[in-house]
């Protein structure tokens, strides 16, 4: 048991009260400030709360390169999108007059696939936009701890060729297609559709980046296009919990050139005007973002609120100082009960200018000298060292008139408790004669438990002393106060 006690950190010590009333000295003022203080810091806690409800808590981002496999990239979208730029309504699209065609191939092992006619989209043209979608197909292949692009795409803007349409389709005549190159400003779109995290609140959002290829008889404009991707991390979890995972593609960059019909064709084949060769870069870019968390928003409040706790400081040494005053009044008032009596009018400057004692004027420097005097002795009373020297002398006193075996017998007395009796009250009738007093004498009561203490100071009972045991009768009427 002695070793459950000692191991016990929850133990309480013991407050002495400082009156019947309390045990640590409050004050109004106090309490006013704690209220100040415990509303601003709950509506401080009230609004981090709801900024982070709100995602308006900005999260901490950190950037680094990484080197993905692609296992989690989100290709499941029209990445790629063609189309032609219509600027006015009477131009000729290219691609629905036959007169070029969009073809994709794709390396398999490094070998080139058959060319196929992109697929137009379902959906009807915006602004007189009619988007061809490629399919995507990508692979990578890891060598020696090295990620190599292994299938990559080609996107060929050719001439029409009967062998690549349907049976019911013809390419467009020779009229057609030379008021199609008299036309102004023949440019072909591609679009590369992005995906990036919103860091405020983690949700996908869409952006678009889209590259120009002019069309000319006599140029074949290629387009190398380095598609670039993000790797997400992201960490939203209030308390515990996994990161989530996002890989997205979020931008291109490219290598214009322009090359001569000549060479297109003797490189690719077919009589191509333009081609979009289309990789992706093995190194890609990691982001973190990590939202607060229950921690941060606890550190986040606790840290205004230790603010604002700051203050609490200087209240304590102001209330220190008021319960010195207190106490130190209290203690001249046990010995020189008059002192209650004393009226102190002060300036603004908080100087006594008037000091009245039982209705009568007194000197105030008078007044000013006796009060620290007496200032110093109570404070002096309130060291525990001094209240112990003050008990040995009192015992030293008793001693005086008293031998040890006497008072080693104290140890052996006490108030009896007796329930079968009425209380007996030596002081409460003040008129029954001293014969039967004299015989409880002797006898210690409850009322004993509290004779000297503060609260029966405030009882109105003043018995008389009898004049053939009060030897000390003179001393008490001599230092009467009335």
């Amino acid at each position: 048991m002695q070793i459950l006690r000692a191991a016990d950190f929850f133990g309480v010590p013991f407050n002495q009260q400082i009156d019947s009333k309390q045990s640590i000295y409050k004050s109004a003022f106090g309490g006013l400030v704690t209220l100040l203080i415990c509303s601003a810091s709950l509506a401080y806690a009230v609004w981090v709360l709801y900024k982070w409800q709100n995602n308006q808590l900005s999260p901490k981002i950190s950037n680094s390169i990484y080197v993905s496999d692609f296992s989690l990239l989100d290709l499941n979208y029209d990445v790629i999108k063609l189309y032609y730029w219509r600027f006015g309504e009477n131009q000729i699209d290219p691609f629905e007059s036959k007169i070029l065609l969009p073809l994709v191939m794709y390396t398999n092992g490094f070998n080139f696939t058959e060319l196929q006619v992109i697929s137009k989209s379902n959906e009807p043209p915006v602004d007189g936009r009619q988007y061809y979608l490629p399919k995507m197909s990508l692979g990578f292949q890891n060598f020696s701890g090295v990620l190599y692009t292994s299938s990559e795409m080609y996107i060929q803007i050719a001439r029409c060729s009967q062998i690549y349409l349907k049976e019911d389709e013809k390419c467009a005549s020779d009229e057609l297609i030379e008021e199609f190159f008299s036309q102004p400003l023949n440019t072909i779109v591609v679009q590369v559709n992005q995906k990036q995290l919103n860091s405020q609140d983690g949700s996908i959002q869409n952006s678009v980046q889209e590259f120009y290829i002019q069309v000319e008889k006599q140029n074949c404009y290629t387009l190398n296009t380095f598609l670039q991707s993000t790797f997400y991390e992201l960490q939203d979890s209030f308390l515990f919990g996994y990161p989530r995972y996002f890989e997205f593609i979020n931008g291109a960059s490219i290598q214009p050139q322009t090359n001569s019909v000549e060479y297109c064709k003797q490189a690719y084949g077919n009589d191509i005007l333009g081609l979009i060769f289309i990789v992706m870069k093995g190194n890609q870019i990691k982001t973190i973002f990590e939202y607060p968390h229950a921690g941060d928003l606890l550190a986040n409040i606790g840290s205004i609120v230790s603010v604002l706790f700051m203050i609490k400081h200087i209240i304590i040494i102001i209330n220190e100082y008021y319960l010195n005053q207190k106490i130190l009044n209290q203690l001249i008032q046990f010995y020189y009960p008059e002192f209650k009596n004393i009226t102190i009018q002060k300036n603004w400057r908080q100087k006594p200018v008037k000091v009245v004692l039982n209705k009568y004027q007194v000197d105030v420097n008078e007044f000013l000298q006796f009060h620290k005097k007496v200032q110093d002795q109570m404070q002096n009373k309130l060291s525990y060292l001094n209240l112990l020297y003050e008990m040995s002398r009192i015992y030293f006193i008793i001693r005086s008139f008293k031998f040890r075996d006497e008072l080693k017998k104290s140890h052996q007395i006490g108030i009896k408790i007796n329930l079968s009796q009425s209380k007996m009250m030596i002081d409460s009738n003040l008129n029954y004669n001293w014969t039967n007093r004299s015989q409880t004498f002797s006898q210690l009561n409850d009322e004993d438990a509290d004779l000297l203490s503060l609260s029966n100071k405030a009882k109105e009972i003043h018995p008389s002393v009898p004049d053939e045991i009060c030897i000390d009768k003179d001393f008490y009427e001599n230092n009467k106060i009335s």
